[in-house]
């Protein structure tokens, strides 16, 4: 039997949080974001840069205010763990993937907020970009989304957990609303890399 990632989505948080980014007629289906293998990698970059520069800043501070080694070391590593996480918090928080029962929303942005979106009636094709490694080790790998009458053409989810089963999702809703609009429901997808079967 098949074990699916995303079957508890969305918590009822995630339906209040993202409720006004929504329209009356439509309900929220999954609210995902950035892989947790992608998250991870960038706290590791964020604790290089700038990190680094607030361990220094951690040292000189020690240095001035003529604290213990122990306690300058340990102002230098919280000052650079609490920059990386806040860091990475932000881009956690400022990149979020909303399906919903009648499109797909991208949101950027915490403070200032950044949203593309496509109804699925729009939608031509999906094609799943996803190396090597990213399916054997990391899980993730990115969704583009090829519409009609859209100036870019395509929208891109980029480094999200499980692209196969979002795909698969986004196909079984983009079916369902063409069979509610009386067109004739047709394979949707056009897969690139390596498939899952």
């Amino acid at each position: 039997m098949a074990k699916y990632h995303y079957k508890e989505s969305p918590a009822l948080s995630q339906k209040k949080a993202f409720e006004k980014y929504l329209s009356e007629d439509e309900d929220l289906v999954l609210a995902t974001g950035l892989s947790k293998a992608f998250i991870r990698s960038k706290f590791i970059m964020y604790l290089m840069f700038p990190g680094l520069i607030f361990a220094a800043l951690g040292l000189g501070l020690g240095w001035f205010f003529h604290l213990e080694r122990l306690w300058t070391a340990i102002l230098a590593i919280l000052l650079t763990s609490f920059v990386a996480f806040i860091k990475t918090a932000h881009l956690y928080h400022a990149n979020r993937y909303l399906l919903t029962t009648r499109r797909v929303i991208i949101k950027r942005g915490i403070f200032g907020v950044r949203l593309t979106a496509t109804l699925y009636d729009k939608i031509t094709h999906l094609e799943v970009d996803q190396s090597f490694v990213d399916r054997l080790f990391l899980h993730h790998g990115s969704i583009i989304v090829n519409t009609a009458g859209v100036s870019k053409g395509e929208i891109v989810l980029k480094n999200i957990d499980y692209p196969i089963e979002i795909k698969n999702l986004m196909e079984r809703l983009i079916n369902r609303e063409r069979e509610q609009l009386g067109l004739r429901a047709t394979p949707v997808t056009a897969v690139e890399g390596e498939i899952i079967t």
